[in-house]
């Protein structure tokens, strides 16, 4: 979270808790319940803010996703035992594991559809001879080359129209 994006809700923290202090303070000098019915919805507003600014709803929203235990701590189902985090040994092989299978799946995507041939404007060969990269490049070369033909190519640096264009049509072709 950037730093004015703390200081907003730090200070909605600190205003919120003084208007629950100020709200709880008239409900019992005017000894006015409704009063402190009113501050009750202001004090957990200002709780909320302090929990997001303290960085525990993160920490909370991170533990909640599966997978990214890295504590280890918490427990499976009824006897499961203390789960594994990526921290340990056994943990970390899981994840390279399942780093090693996402990349293999994504490769196998990609053999996939630059079998498919060619699509109704541009073929993904012609595309690599527009980029000027070889049929295996891979996505980071891909979009290095893309940036750097369309420095050369772009009409607000006095290049061609039609050639910037042309770029993007096989960048796009490419990344689709």
């Amino acid at each position: 979270m950037g730093v004015q994006k703390e200081r907003l809700v730090l200070g909605l923290t600190v205003v919120f808790g003084a208007m629950t202090a100020l709200v709880l303070l008239l409900s019992i000098a005017l000894v006015e319940p409704v009063l402190f019915f009113v501050a009750l919805p202001l004090g957990a507003a200002a709780y909320m803010f302090w929990y997001h600014s303290s960085g525990k709803l993160r920490e909370r929203v991170a533990r909640s996703q599966p997978g990214a235990r890295s504590t280890g701590e918490g427990r499976g189902g009824f006897g499961a035992g203390p789960r594994s985090g990526f921290d340990s040994a056994r943990g970390q092989q899981a994840r390279e594991e399942w780093e090693r299978r996402q990349h293999q799946r994504q490769q196998r995507e990609r053999r996939q559809r630059a079998d498919v041939g060619p699509s109704p404007g541009l073929s993904r060969a012609e595309a690599y001879r527009r980029l000027g990269l070889d049929t295996d490049a891979d996505e980071g070369e891909i979009r290095r080359a893309y940036r750097e033909r369309i420095k050369e190519a772009h009409p607000d640096r006095g290049g061609d129209e039609a050639e910037f264009k042309r770029l993007t049509e096989a960048y796009e072709t490419l990344t689709e």
